[in-house]
């Protein structure tokens, strides 16, 4: 950082100063003057870290030395998280090295090649190891990522193949007798484009000012839940289309069973629905007053259908089959409520393609970020989820409830 920047940086962080003390005494025209006057400023310093970076390139590398030195790819590693928490905690006028600037700006090149919108617009690439924690966090609650069949993906469209149950056996066939040819297992392609979310972190400028406050982990812990809660809504429930996932209870490309009458003889019909194959693996997938309906049902012993594990609170298992509670799943109805539960093989039966790779971005001037004096982090994220084997999961209807 030259002479120049710094005296910018330090008049920046004055000018925003006085437009804060000019908010707090009602002097809006005034505050909204040295707001202006703070994103000139904001504007020079970064068309001087845009000029230093094209005049001194950073050395290249042949692609071959990348590959074989494991060591360099640590150390990419190592100065993006240092970028990344510099960049949470201070924004644009975060005071970088020479190693954290050129791995910020690579993740930043890597998050707008992401973006089919505005290139501009794009932030930074959350650190690897700050997203598989998230992901593990994820997968420590009820998350649907412990029940779909779960796709990581490299681009924003494409499609995988699946392989549809068949039937087929081989021949039996005497020594010396030739082989005569077979059906081929039939194979269809499950197509996707992942969908863009986003949320947005606000935290107050006296929070970020706090030495003892970790924003990165404030960030991860707020983020994984309103994440968990998106990705398990929009699964069971998206729209689909050009801009949604297509849910398993909105979708119409898996079978149904209306329920007429809530009893054993009806589960146990709506399980042998799904073939053998898969039910190897299969789970049940309700809420929680789906599994009330069911508490009190029996067998003619006098032995509950809905079976508790007695080492763990609200685990149950139906005709020998796990069962998962999800109370994102709806009630519907006003003085008679009904709902709908799953019976399947959901790993085979429905993929989720995960983008991966989490987008951040701060502000302290645009939105409100600017008269709540805070900082605001949006977040983005990318996926999609589509039906897959349409045999492998079967839906009942009309499941009469108490909400």
């Amino acid at each position: 950082m030259d002479e120049r920047e710094r005296e910018l940086r330090q008049q920046l962080a004055a000018k925003l100063e006085e437009a804060r003390s000019l908010t707090n005494e009602n002097k809006l025209e005034e505050a909204r003057a040295a707001a202006e006057a703070a994103k000139n400023l904001r504007k020079q310093i970064d068309l001087l870290q845009e000029l230093r970076e094209a005049d001194t390139p950073a050395s290249t590398v042949p692609a071959a030395a990348q590959e074989d030195d494991p060591g360099q790819e640590f150390d990419l590693k190592k100065e993006h998280r240092s970028a990344f928490d510099k960049y949470l905690k201070h924004g644009k006028e975060a005071e970088l090295t020479t190693d954290e600037q050129r791995a910020f700006k690579q993740m930043q090149q890597q998050a707008r090649s992401m973006s089919e919108g505005d290139k501009a617009a794009g932030g930074i690439l959350v650190p690897e190891d700050i997203s598989k924690e998230i992901i593990k966090q994820k997968q420590t609650k009820q998350s649907i990522r412990n029940l779909v069949g779960v796709k990581p993906v490299g681009t924003l469209s494409g499609s995988r193949a699946k392989r549809r149950g068949t039937n087929l056996r081989m021949n039996n066939v005497d020594e010396k007798q030739p082989i005569s040819k077979m059906d081929t297992p039939q194979y269809q392609e499950v197509k996707y484009k992942v969908h863009r979310f986003a949320g947005i972190f606000e935290a107050t400028n006296d929070l970020m000012a706090d030495s003892a406050v970790d924003i990165t982990d404030e960030l991860r812990d707020w983020y994984t839940e309103i994440s968990l809660n998106t990705e398990n809504d929009e699964v069971f429930y998206g729209i689909g289309g050009d801009d949604s996932c297509e849910g398993i209870f909105v979708t119409d490309k898996y079978r149904t069973l209306p329920c007429t009458t809530l009893d054993i003889k009806t589960l146990r019909k709506l399980k042998n629905m799904v073939d053998k194959g898969y039910r190897n693996g299969a789970k049940w997938v309700m809420n929680t007053a789906a599994t009330e309906a069911l508490a009190d049902m029996k067998y003619s012993d006098g032995k509950s259908v809905l079976v508790p594990d007695p080492s763990k609170a609200d685990v149950f298992t139906l005709f020998s089959y796990p069962v998962e509670v999800f109370d994102e799943i709806k009630n519907e109805g006003t003085t008679e409520q009904k709902t709908k539960l799953a019976f399947g093989n959901f790993e085979a039966g429905y993929f989720f393609f995960d983008r991966k790779s989490l987008e951040a971005k701060t502000t302290d001037v645009g939105g409100d970020a600017f008269d709540n004096d805070t900082t605001l982090t949006r977040v983005i994220q990318r996926f999609d989820g589509k039906p897959a084997n349409e045999d492998a999961i079967v839906i009942l209807t009309g499941v009469p409830v108490n909400g």
